[in-house]
């Protein structure tokens, strides 16, 4: 499942969109009020696939929507801005970081330009490394660097790998990964990721029992991408 950060999400359109969107079962939607609470999800560390920022009037500016960039780097943003905008600048600088939609806006339309943001963040994600592997998750599979043996992923597996190698080598939590991947509320346990990195440890560690790729920690997980 891909992960949705909404900024500033009252607004009709944008909420038809949640409601779509959650409906689909295809993303999981986190919204934000303002840059408070964007603050907040940014000390938490957590990873989205797409940031949408829902530009209200001309009190943004610039430099809030590079905040959000500087700290997102990987992920791809739309902003939506009134017909009548005019903030002086903010056009040219933002249509450098993604794309520019004008509202009002067909959900429709919105969806589309999601879904084709999201397809071209999943091709930037090709050949990645993972110690003695290349990771391809658009293919759902690993391929050894040296021998060039491929091994097949599920899902699953790929979806965890992807989000351990965002992660840049740093933890994540169980509670995290079972909430990105699985879109598990907060209090609910499962043995699924368990079972899952498992069955992965035995498809990419030489000795299962001692990881040296996909490392518990002492909340969850790390991946060793050198």
């Amino acid at each position: 499942m891909k992960r949705l950060l909404l900024v500033d999400s009252d607004d009709e359109s944008v909420s038809a969109l949640i409601v779509q969107l959650e409906f689909d079962r295809e993303y999981i939607v986190e919204s934000v009020a303002g840059y408070e609470e964007l603050a907040k999800i940014t000390k938490e560390k957590k990873i989205f696939d797409l940031i949408l920022v829902n530009i209200q009037n001309n009190a943004y500016r610039v430099g809030e929507i590079r905040k959000i960039k500087d700290h997102f780097v990987r992920v791809g943003l739309i902003a939506l801005v009134p017909k009548d905008y005019h903030f002086e600048g903010v056009l040219p600088k933002l249509d450098h970081y993604n794309e520019i939609l004008s509202k009002p806006i067909k959900v429709s339309d919105l969806l589309a330009s999601i879904s084709r943001n999201v397809t071209l963040k999943k091709h930037d994600d090709q050949d990645l490394k993972i110690a003695n592997y290349f990771f391809r998750p658009d293919e759902k599979i690993l391929i050894d660097i040296e021998t060039k043996d491929r091994i097949r992923l599920t899902e699953k597996e790929t979806d965890i790998l992807r989000q351990l190698h965002r992660a840049d080598q740093n933890e994540l939590s169980r509670r995290e990964l079972l909430r990105d991947i699985w879109g598990y509320k907060e209090g609910i346990y499962s043995h699924t990721l368990e079972t899952h990195i498992y069955r992965l440890r035995k498809k990419i560690e030489k000795n299962p029992s001692d990881a040296t790729i996909l490392i518990t920690t002492e909340s969850g997980y790390r991946l060793t991408l050198c």
